[in-house]
Order: C-alpha cells, then sequence, then structure tokens
C-alpha cells in the first residue's frame, strides 16, 4: 500500500512539472513578424509610419527594434514608429524582434521615396472662338486634335443644329482661324486624324453618317451613309483605314469601316448600338467595339468585319460610355454607366479581367499613368483604379460629364468639370490647381509633345478653344495618356 502511494505521488509530480512546461511554452516559442508602411509611395521629407505585428505563429515579442537603412544608421525601438527620410532614394527597413528567451527573428523590405513632385506651373496663354452660338457644348467627350504642322483642330457642336469643325493656328500668344467648315448635322464626339493629315467626323445624319475633310482648306471630301446617327470619335489604321460605330438601338445600331477615299469596306447591322469610340489592337488586326445594348465588348477582324470571338465579353451593364483603350499587354478597358472594366483577349475568345461598380455614371474613357495605373472621370469624380484587380485606389470628387482625362509625364491628370473648370490632380489625387475655363462644361484636354494643353469649354454661349501652358511637361509615356491614344485621336495601340 506505501508502494502505491508512492507511485501516485511521483505521477502527480510529473504531470504537475510537465502541465508547467506546457504553460511556459508559448512564451519560448520563437518570434516572428511581418510590418508595412503608409504612406505607399512616399517623397522625401514625407513622415512614413511604420506598422508591425506578429506573424500567426509568433511567440511573445517584448523587443520591437527597427535600422531605417539611411546613411545615419537612424533606429527605432517603438513597435510602430514613424520616419522621415531627408532625400530621395531606396532604402532597406529592417525590423528586429525577440521574445523573452532571446531568440530573434528579423524582416527587411525596400522602401522607395521619391524626390517631391515639381511645382505646377501653368498659365493660359489664349483663348479662341469662332462666335458661334451653341445651345449645349457637343458630349464632353470631345477633343482637340493637332497635326503636324501644329494646326489644332475641334468642333462646335450646336444640338440638334449643324455643326462646324474648325481649324486654328497657333501663332504663340494667340490663334488664328484657318478654316470652319459647317456639316449637315450636330456632332456628338471629337474628330480624328489620318495618316494623310485630313479629316475625319461622325455626325447625326444617316445620310452622312461620317466626313472626311481637308486638313489644309476644310473642304469636304467624301461622305458615308449608314444606319443611323454616331457618336463615335473614328479610329484609324495604319493604311488610313477607319472604323467606327452607331449610337441607335435596336436594329438601327451597327459598326463600319471605310478605306481613306470613302468605299465600305464592311458593316455590322442589326445587332444593337455601337456607341462608344472603338480601339485598335497595335498590329491593326484586330478593332474593339462597344456593344452598348448589351454591354458589352466585340472583338472584330478588321479586314472583313468577321468575329474575332463567337461571343462578346463583357459585364452585362447596357447604356453608352464614350471610348475605349488598351494597355501594353493588349488588356481593353471600356466604361458604361454603372462599372469600369477590363477584357483580355485569349485569341479565339475573350474574358472579363475585373469590373468595378463606380458611383454615379461611368460615361468617361480609361486612360494610363506613367505608373500603370488607370484614370477614369465617374458622377463621383476622377477616380484612380489598380490594373492588376480593378480596385479604386482614391477618388477625387467633382463634378464632370463624359471628360476623358489626360496624363502627363509627371503623373498629373488633367479633367474637365461640368462647372468650367480644368481640374489636375497628382498621381495621388491631391489637388494641384483649378484652372477657370468660361461657365460650362470643359471637355477632354489633348496634351501636346512640348506639354502644352489644349481644351474645349463653353463660356456663355460660345464653344471657346483654349491653350494652356504647362511647365516641364509632357504626354505620360504610358500606353494610352489621353482620349484616341494620342494628339490625332486615331483609337490604335502603340
Amino acid at each position: 500500500m506505501k508502494n502505491v502511494k508512492v507511485l501516485l505521488l511521483g505521477l502527480l509530480f510529473s504531470f504537475s512539472f510537465f502541465a508547467c512546461k506546457d504553460d511556459d511554452l508559448g512564451d519560448l516559442l520563437p518570434p516572428g513578424a511581418d510590418f508595412s508602411y503608409t504612406p505607399s509611395a512616399p517623397i522625401e521629407g514625407q513622415e512614413i509610419l511604420f506598422y508591425a505585428d506578429p506573424t500567426e505563429a509568433s511567440g511573445e515579442i517584448i523587443e520591437w527594434n527597427w535600422n531605417f537603412g539611411d546613411a545615419e544608421g537612424s533606429t527605432s525601438n517603438k513597435r510602430n514608429p514613424y520616419f522621415t527620410y531627408a532625400s530621395a532614394g531606396t532604402y532597406e527597413v529592417t525590423l528586429t524582434v525577440r521574445n523573452a528567451g532571446g531568440a530573434s527573428y528579423n524582416v527587411s523590405k525596400s522602401v522607395e521615396v521619391s524626390p517631391p513632385p515639381k511645382e505646377f506651373i501653368a498659365n493660359i496663354v489664349w483663348e479662341f472662338s469662332n462666335n458661334t452660338t451653341v445651345s449645349a457644348i457637343n458630349e464632353g467627350s470631345s477633343s482637340p486634335i493637332i497635326g503636324d504642322d501644329g494646326t489644332i483642330y475641334y468642333l462646335e457642336s450646336r444640338f440638334g443644329n449643324n455643326g462646324n469643325v474648325v481649324a486654328v493656328t497657333d501663332q504663340g500668344e494667340s490663334a488664328q482661324l484657318k478654316w470652319a467648315t459647317q456639316l449637315t448635322h450636330y456632332i456628338a464626339n471629337a474628330p480624328s486624324m489620318g495618316p494623310d493629315g485630313n479629316i475625319y467626323v461622325n455626325t447625326w445624319d444617316n445620310a452622312h453618317m461620317v466626313y472626311k475633310l481637308n486638313g489644309v482648306d476644310g473642304a469636304i471630301m467624301w461622305s458615308g451613309s449608314g444606319r443611323g446617327a454616331s457618336n463615335t470619335t473614328p479610329a484609324i489604321d495604319a493604311q488610313g483605314n477607319i472604323y467606327h460605330g452607331s449610337r441607335m438601338q435596336d436594329g438601327d445600331g451597327g459598326a463600319y469601316s471605310w478605306t481613306s477615299t470613302g468605299e465600305k469596306r464592311w458593316e455590322i447591322v442589326g445587332v444593337g448600338s455601337f456607341y462608344a469610340a472603338p480601339v485598335l489592337s497595335r498590329d491593326g488586326n484586330t478593332v474593339y467595339f462597344y456593344n452598348a445594348s448589351e454591354g458589352k465588348v466585340w472583338a472584330v477582324n478588321s479586314a472583313d468585319g468577321t468575329a474575332k470571338w463567337t461571343e462578346s465579353v463583357g459585364v452585362g451593364k447596357g447604356t453608352h460610355g464614350t471610348s475605349l483603350s488598351m494597355d501594353a499587354d493588349g488588356t481593353i478597358y471600356y466604361t458604361t454607366n454603372e462599372n469600369v472594366a477590363a477584357v483580355t483577349d485569349n485569341g479565339t475568345s475573350g474574358a472579363v479581367k475585373w469590373s468595378t461598380a463606380v458611383t454615379g455614371a461611368a460615361q468617361s474613357g480609361v486612360v494610363i499613368g506613367p505608373n500603370g495605373h488607370l484614370y477614369s472621370g465617374s458622377g463621383a469624380g476622377l477616380i484612380s483604379i489598380n490594373p492588376t484587380d480593378g480596385s479604386i485606389n482614391w477618388t477625387h470628387p467633382m463634378s464632370t460629364n463624359e471628360s476623358v482625362p489626360a496624363v502627363d509625364v509627371e503623373g498629373r491628370v488633367y479633367l474637365g468639370s461640368t462647372d468650367g473648370k480644368l481640374v489636375v490632380v497628382n498621381a495621388l489625387g491631391q489637388l494641384l490647381n483649378e484652372i477657370e475655363l468660361g461657365d460650362g462644361v470643359v471637355n477632354s484636354p489633348t496634351i501636346a509633345d512640348d506639354g502644352t494643353v489644349y481644351v474645349e469649354g463653353i463660356d456663355g454661349a460660345v464653344v471657346k478653344l483654349y491653350k494652356i501652358a504647362v511647365d516641364e511637361s509632357a504626354p505620360a509615356n504610358s500606353p494610352w495618356p489621353m482620349k484616341g491614344q494620342n494628339v490625332k485621336n486615331i483609337g490604335r495601340a502603340k
């Protein structure tokens, strides 16, 4: 009996010992941690918050030690410290953590600190008007085009009346009328320029759906007829063939292609409204249209108008958007009244890469900044979008209507408002300037090679063309920096 008692006491002692050891295991588990920082794109002189957390399997951490990788060897023993870099550069930041037993773990990340953005200096150099009275400006996606000789072409669209194509010569401190040609109906988008220097415009006239004008004197070279009115800016391939759509619904809508001499190459009709300006692939073999009746993208063989995909692809949200665009990898971007969407071309089929719902109408187009981020106008204002997953980076609240943004080489984004302003923000969405231009809708800006911005706006009862000089600027070095891809609005990927 005595031996049994001793055995039981021994077992109880063993259980107590091991129980105590299990209770202490948490303190002896090796530490582990990770960290992040904000802002994610810091600039020199800007305070950065570094914040750390234990990893899931980590033991208790009692020490947090940071080395910020600068020349002074700056450190901190706070868990979530603030630090400011005095100069731009790439810094290796290391966090070392320890537990009560002295075990340590470290993690390092490179932090890229940019120089402060250049001061934004912009001045209105001149404003020009052909003194044509209008009741309402042409739809907000209109943007000027620029010829090789520097001539600027823009539109005066009188809703329900004949519209004008206007050419002006930029004389430095002023502009001079070169010519103005009246067409037979309302013009609802922007002109484009062919490789021969001549101008293409779509109108709301069935009998004259598309016009070609001589770039030198404005003479009408030919016009083509089709089903219904057109709101599109024609896309133009390297051979000078043009592509556009009809905005009419049901059986009156369609897509068209013409030669530079006015022969109809092909048409797709009776399948709904092709409202938005199309985009051409880099090789020119495929033209993509947005069928607003479906809310989907069509891929069409540019040579003969046959379908490249057997099924159109999209988010199924109808109504119109102003223009399509294309990224360097061939991703097609488009907007509906409710979404911004990305579509990939897989050869024999297409697929939605992502779709992002936006607040209010998304009747703008999508452009691409030098950092690869996307920008578009919406009912909520100017939005910045992550091209990988479509998540919204930020929104700059403003009132805009169909204006397509433009982005310059410094990453600054320009967008017309509905209340007479050209709004300029930096790549972080911070307001740089609101340039006052009249008292009505401001359209889509165009950025010339020297950084000069040309844009149309309403002032009183007339359309005005404005020249805005911007210091040290140029179009963004990106696949699609402005409406129509370039200053000629050709709608072809580069």
